[in-house]
C-alpha cells in the first residue's frame, strides 16, 4: 500500500485501509479535464473511512426518518443515508467535482451502509474488538486533521455543532472492526510467489526499457585496418572453422586460448558481467535471444569476426530512481475551513516568504496541520510512490528551490517546496519488495470484491418503502 509520511501513522493506515466512494472521485480529481461527476458503486466495496470525511453532526440532516432497508433484520435508515450523502458532497465539492443526482447518490450510498452492517456483523460474530486505547489514537488523528489541539476539543466542538459525540466514538469503532475484519479474512491470507514477482519484474524491465546485466565471452579472429578482399575471406574461412569446431562440442574457453586475438583471451575471452548498454550494440543485438550457453552467428565488425557466448543474463543490479527531497504546509479541510479559506490563507503564506518577511520552516512550524510541523514541514528524501498521486504530481513538476501554488490533494490544500533532487540506485531486492507488495495490494482488493460478495448473499437484506 501506498505510504503518506504526510498523515500521522495510524490515522494513514486508517484512510489507506479502506478505499471507499471518496476514492472514485480522487481518480476523477487526478483527470486534466473540465470536473466531472464521481463514479457511482456498483459493485462490492469497502466502507467509507468515516475519518476522511468531513465532520458533519447528525443535526445537519432533519425530516421525518424511515427505515429503508434490513439487513439481518437491522435497520438502515434514511437520515442515515442522507447524512452520508451530505459528507460525500461536501468532500467531492471541495475537490472541484460534480455530485451525481441525488437518486444515484441515495442508491450508491444505501448498498454501501448494507455492505458495512453486513461487515460489522461479522466482526462482531467472529470476536474482534476495537479496544479504548486504538480509538483514542485514531481520535488524536482527526483532532489533527481538523485543526483542534485535543479530543477533548474535538468533543466539544462536535457536540456545539449539534453531534452526538458516543454515536461518532461508536461509528469510528466500527469502522476500525470492519478494517481488521478485513484484514484477517482477507489481507491475511493473500500469498504472493516469488514466479509472481520475477514475471511482474520482467514485464516491469521490459517496458521500461531497463537493460539487464550480461556477461559475454568472444573469440576473435581479427582484420588489418583497410583488409583487403582476400584477407577478409582467409579470416572469415578461420572464424568459420572454429564455429564449426564449436558447433561440435568443443570448449570455448580452451579455443579462445588458443586462436582468439582479443585482449581477453587469457580469459577464455570472458569479457564480464556488466549492464548490456556496456557492450557494443552488436553484440547485445547478436546475444539478446540467446539462452544461457549459446553461441551466435558469426558477427562482422571493423575488428574482425566475432564468436560469442553468452555466459550470464540476469536483472540490473541496480536501477536508478529519482529521489526529491520536499517540505509541505499542510492545512486540511474541515467544517471551518473551506477549500477556498485554505489556498487563501496558503497564498498569503507564499506571499510572504517570497517576499522574505519570514521562511518556509517557521511558517510550517506554525501553521502546518502535520506530523512533519516540527521538523519545518520537511518530509525527507521520497521515492516515486512514496506519496498520493495529486501530491506527486505537483512534486515532480517544481523546480528545485520553487514553491507551489497553493493545491488540494484528497488531504487538504498544500504548499509544497522540492528542497533537492538526486539519482540513487536502488538494488533489485528493494525492487522486488515494492514488487511484491504491488501485487499483494492487487490481489488483495480483487480477493475483498468476492469475499465481500460472498458474505452479502450469505446476508438476508430486505428493501422497506420501495426503496429499491
Amino acid at each position: 500500500m501506498t505510504k503518506l509520511k504526510f498523515l500521522p501513522s495510524l490515522l494513514a493506515f486508517f484512510l489507506c485501509a479502506l478505499p471507499a466512494l471518496g476514492a472514485y472521485a480522487q481518480l476523477q480529481a487526478q483527470k486534466k479535464s473540465p470536473p466531472q461527476t464521481p463514479a457511482i458503486v456498483t459493485t462490492p466495496s469497502p466502507a467509507v473511512p468515516l475519518a476522511a470525511l468531513p465532520l458533519l453532526p447528525t443535526s445537519a440532516v432533519r425530516g421525518i426518518d424511515h427505515i429503508v432497508a434490513l439487513v439481518n433484520s437491522e435497520p438502515i435508515t434514511k437520515n442515515e443515508i442522507l447524512l452520508r450523502q451530505r459528507q460525500l458532497e461536501a468532500q467531492w465539492r471541495a475537490q472541484g467535482l460534480s455530485v451525481p443526482s441525488e437518486q444515484e447518490l441515495f442508491a450508491s450510498v444505501r448498498e454501501q451502509l448494507i455492505d458495512e452492517h453486513i461487515l460489522q456483523q461479522l466482526a462482531k460474530e467472529t470476536g474482534v474488538r476495537i479496544s479504548d486505547s486504538q480509538l483514542s489514537e485514531v481520535l488524536r488523528g482527526i483532532a489533527q486533521q481538523n485543526q483542534v489541539a485535543s479530543v477533548a476539543e474535538l468533543k466539544a466542538k462536535y457536540e456545539a455543532e449539534g453531534g452526538n459525540w458516543r454515536n461518532y466514538q461508536d461509528e469510528i469503532r466500527n469502522e476500525l472492526a470492519r478494517v481488521q475484519l478485513r484484514e484477517r479474512e482477507v489481507d491475511a491470507r493473500v500469498r504472493v510467489s516469488d514466479s509472481e514477482v520475477d514475471q511482474a519484474m520482467q514485464e516491469k524491465n521490459s517496458a521500461d526499457n531497463v537493460t539487464p546485466d550480461i556477461n559475454l565471452a568472444q573469440i576473435l579472429i581479427a582484420l588489418p585496418d583497410d583488409p583487403s578482399a582476400s584477407q577478409i575471406a582467409k579470416a572469415k574461412q578461420e572464424a568459420d572453422f572454429v564455429l564449426a569446431q564449436l558447433r561440435g562440442g568443443a570448449d570455448f574457453a580452451q579455443l579462445a586460448t588458443q586462436v582468439s586475438q582479443s585482449s581477453d583471451k587469457e580469459k577464455g575471452g570472458v569479457m564480464g558481467l556488466r549492464s548490456a548498454n556496456r557492450y557494443p550494440p552488436l553484440f547485445v543485438e547478436a546475444t539478446k535471444n540467446l539462452k544461457v550457453g549459446d553461441i551466435s552467428m558469426l558477427q562482422r565488425s571493423a575488428a574482425g569476426f566475432h564468436i560469442l557466448k553468452l555466459l550470464e543474463r540476469k536483472a540490473s543490479s541496480t536501477a536508478m530512481v529519482t529521489q526529491s527531497r520536499v517540505r509541505h504546509i499542510l492545512l486540511p479541510l474541515s467544517v471551518n475551513l473551506t477549500e477556498a479559506q485554505a489556498k487563501r490563507q496558503l497564498a498569503n503564506y507564499k506571499s510572504q516568504i517570497d517576499a522574505g518577511r519570514t521562511d518556509f520552516a517557521t511558517v510550517a512550524r506554525e501553521h502546518s496541520v502535520d506530523g512533519s510541523a516540527a521538523q519545518g514541514g520537511d518530509l525527507g528524501w521520497a521515492v516515486p510512490g512514496l506519496f498520493v498521486p495529486e501530491f506527486e504530481r505537483v512534486m515532480n513538476a517544481l523546480p528545485t528551490g520553487k514553491i507551489s501554488e497553493p493545491f488540494t490533494s484528497r488531504f487538504g490544500v498544500h504548499l509544497v517546496e522540492v528542497l533537492e533532487r538526486k539519482q540513487a540506485p536502488i538494488s533489485v531486492r528493494e525492487q522486488r519488495e515494492f514488487v511484491r507488495g504491488q501485487l499483494r495490494e492487487k490481489k488483495a482488493a480483487e480477493a475483498y470484491v468476492l469475499w465481500m460478495a460472498d458474505a452479502r448473499g450469505r446476508a438476508f437484506v430486505e428493501y422497506k418503502n420501495g426503496d429499491q
